[in-house]
């Protein structure tokens, strides 16, 4: 019993102390690598989802093995790809929009020395100007952010709806990942990763409401053990090839865009720095201060329209923030 509880004691002093670097949905107004120890803690594999309602918050757990991912409800598309489902006439029934989409590891808003920015942080994540934003690596109740909901603040502060997936929880103590989003978010879900190494890892699911066409989103942030990485991009794969198109996927893959693992990944998800000509755009600084690996990306379903990709530095995290632009058909906004 004593042994025991020595190990639960130094779990959570190591939480309470933080992470190395590695690197709840809330209806707003309108709408760093880590190598983590929780020695002697067991952490259950789950998916939370919760349903979002304007003005209130829904939560159900739902509890599977991470190795078996349950299957993902269908739900009918609002529409197919325009060339080659529509005729010509049917056209007009369909407007034209760009999204614009962010990946962002922000480092639980610490700078090089050690400082919370969060308020910088909030200025870089309103100046990209994104619709549906992708953040890692952020803290809930954490002592060395000052026990601040960080995705609740940068959400509220920005008028966006937003999710968090906690993957480690003690007493209340998160850290994980957290989607925002311009547009409602209609039901979200956080799949807790196979891991090997003992940090946690998780997957954000989320269907998004763009103006009546449903976006499906996913935010993830994978393990820094190779092994481990083969197990989450498979767990991954099965479920993002549940959605034959509009897919989203957002992250830090901590590994190289042509490592292995990546090959599991469904046929019909680009990665849309490569697909626009960008993969010298790099997002982290393995060894010096120049970035010089892409480990942050965005992936997309291939019907969606890629026309823009850019990567901005950032002067609090290590990470850059990685854009895209994508164009969406929307149904029922033509004309007479």
């Amino acid at each position: 019993m004593r042994q025991r509880g020595f190990w639960v004691t130094l779990g959570i002093i190591l939480l309470l102390f933080g992470t190395s670097g590695d690197a709840v949905t809330y209806p707003a107004r309108r709408y760093q690598k880590t190598a983590f120890i929780t020695a002697g803690i067991e952490l259950k594999s789950s998916v939370e989802t919760k349903q979002v309602q304007p003005g209130r918050i829904a939560m159900e757990e739902v509890l599977f093995e991470s190795e078996n991912p349950g299957p993902v409800e269908e739900r009918k598309i609002p529409f197919k790809d325009a060339e080659d489902e529509f005729p010509e006439t049917d056209m007009n029934m369909y407007e034209s929009q760009t999204l614009t989409l962010m990946t962002f590891n922000i480092r639980s808003a610490n700078d090089a020395g050690g400082s919370v920015e969060l308020d910088r942080i909030i200025e870089e994540i309103r100046e990209a100007n994104a619709d549906i934003i992708g953040l890692q690596e952020v803290e809930r109740m954490m002592p060395r952010s000052g026990y601040q909901d960080q995705a609740k603040i940068i959400a509220e502060e920005l008028g966006y709806y937003f999710y968090y997936g906690g993957n480690i929880n003690i007493l209340g103590v998160q850290y994980g990942n957290a989607l925002l989003s311009r547009y409602p978010i209609l039901r979200a879900s956080n799949h807790k990763l196979p891991r090997v190494k003992l940090e946690p890892r998780g997957m954000i699911e989320a269907e998004i409401n763009i103006d009546g066409l449903l976006l499906y989103v996913y935010v993830t942030h994978l393990g820094l053990n190779s092994v481990e990485r083969y197990k989450q991009i498979d767990y991954i794969n099965r479920i993002i090839s549940q959605r034959e198109e509009n897919t989203v996927l957002l992250g830090d893959f901590n590994n190289h865009p042509d490592s292995g693992e990546m090959i599991m990944l469904d046929e019909h998800v680009l990665d849309s720095a490569a697909a626009l000509n960008s993969s010298d755009h790099y997002t982290f600084a393995w060894q010096d201060n120049i970035p010089d690996v892409r480990i942050d990306r965005i992936y997309t379903s291939d019907n969606l329209i890629l026309f823009h990709h850019e990567v901005k530095p950032s002067v609090v995290s290590d990470h850059s923030r990685v854009l895209t632009q994508i164009q969406l058909n929307i149904p029922g906004r033509g004309g007479i």
